[in-house]
């Protein structure tokens, strides 16, 4: 079968010859879990951890969310100052301004193993390193304990001190104010942004010592919330693994996201209201979890990033079946909630940065295979948690249990 050639404004081999002394050269460091970014989905690429085509991905993120949020760039216009910076398949077909390339590579690493109970069980669950200690973060690469006919080793991940070199290289004919905003989109990237998969939860921090890392004021004025959480910490993983914690304890945690259980391994009812809107339009529940919550028929930690699957402990007791909660347009919803170290002063931080989520708070949210409700019967989840006592939509309570 013969190979087809890339459009002639868009193929590498005829854009990338240039001199060697017009790259501009950067250091990078991975100081958080690489988890994915390979080839396969949620696997390491042991030859190429880290690939420039994601990277260039990330900056185009941040630029259009620049472009929107600072510059109030709409419609055609953002359009076409964006087609003109980072090309695409137009009439005509137009090559990017901007070319990035990647050197450094390090074998991936296992961060967790499966052990076995006093009894000679398994664990449930697999014990992390210490350089990976944030299992809430790293659900999906924990795999199956063994003894399973589906068991499976906890998916390896590149350890923090990756070191490599991005370089960037100008077209010719790019402005300098074109240049000025790619330079900032990388410090946003390098600030909060990252590679290989779930960087919104951290995994994948890159620290840049040469650039600046953005700053509140610089959030601000992108339509964005930064929160520094407490002391510094004496390094990126501490910083990272508090951030993530802090999201643990307030989606679940004793007497913040549910009450205190009656025994270590029986949980408290959730203080969230999903549960119980869940049992409300079902129509079932089990004995002792008839329901109670005040807040009513809201979904709020849809605010968080979809899809959730909410499956109940007791569905054979009269709990509803497994559900699946969706956006009612697409298959998925990104986080608007950014968790990670952040590097200021030769200091570390953990940090969250709340992203512009308009688009969160109003939209429409469906249950596909159920005949429980229809989509305009689904509230959307502006409506405040009610889940005391932090009051607020979930975000931003989050943001001020983030911050004590």
């Amino acid at each position: 079968m013969a190979l087809r050639s890339p459009p002639a404004g868009l193929d590498p081999r005829q854009a990338m010859p240039v001199p060697e002394e017009r790259w501009e050269s950067y250091d990078c460091e991975l100081v958080t879990p690489l988890y994915g970014g390979g080839v396969t989905a949620g696997e390491v690429d042991e030859k190429m951890p880290v690939r420039a085509s994601a990277i260039r991905g990330q900056l185009r993120f941040w630029w259009r969310l620049l472009a929107r949020h600072r510059r109030k760039l709409v419609g055609d216009e953002l359009r076409q100052r964006e087609f003109d910076l980072w090309g695409g398949l137009g009439n005509p077909v137009q090559a990017s301004k901007l070319w990035l390339r990647v050197s450094g590579v390090r074998e991936a690493a296992p961060w967790a193993t499966y052990t076995r109970n006093w009894n000679g069980a398994w664990k449930g669950l697999p014990d992390p390193e210490a350089w990976a200690n944030a299992p809430y973060a790293l659900f999906p690469a924990q795999g199956k304990k063994p003894g399973l006919r589906d068991s499976q080793s906890p998916t390896e991940l590149a350890r923090p001190g990756l070191q490599w070199r991005l370089e960037m290289r100008f077209a010719e004919n790019c402005s300098a104010v074109q240049k000025e905003e790619c330079i900032e989109a990388l410090r946003w990237w390098a600030s909060f942004g990252g590679v290989g998969a779930r960087s919104r939860r951290g995994l994948g921090a890159v620290r840049m010592p040469g650039l600046s890392a953005v700053d509140a004021a610089e959030a601000a004025a992108a339509g964005c919330t930064l929160v520094l959480a407490g002391a510094a910490k004496p390094a990126a993983t501490p910083a990272w693994i508090d951030a993530i914690e802090k999201l643990r304890r307030f989606r679940q945690g004793e007497n913040v996201g549910r009450n205190t259980g009656t025994t270590p391994n029986r949980p408290g009812r959730s203080r969230w209201p999903e549960a119980d809107a869940l049992r409300r339009l079902t129509q079932r529940h089990a004995p002792q979890h008839s329901p109670q919550h005040p807040a009513g028929q809201v979904f709020p930690r849809a605010a968080f990033g979809l899809p959730i699957i909410f499956q109940f402990k007791d569905e054979g007791a009269g709990d509803p079946a497994k559900f699946t909660l969706l956006p009612e347009k697409a298959d998925r919803l990104a986080s608007p909630l950014i968790l990670r170290p952040y590097h200021r002063e030769g200091k570390w931080f953990s940090a969250a940065l709340l992203l512009p989520h308009d688009h969160a708070m109003k939209m429409a949210l469906v249950m596909p295979d159920t005949s429980v409700a229809q989509a305009d019967q689904w509230l959307d989840s502006a409506s405040p948690a009610l889940m005391p006592p932090l009051g607020q939509d979930a975000l931003h309570a989050f943001l001020r249990f983030f911050s004590r």
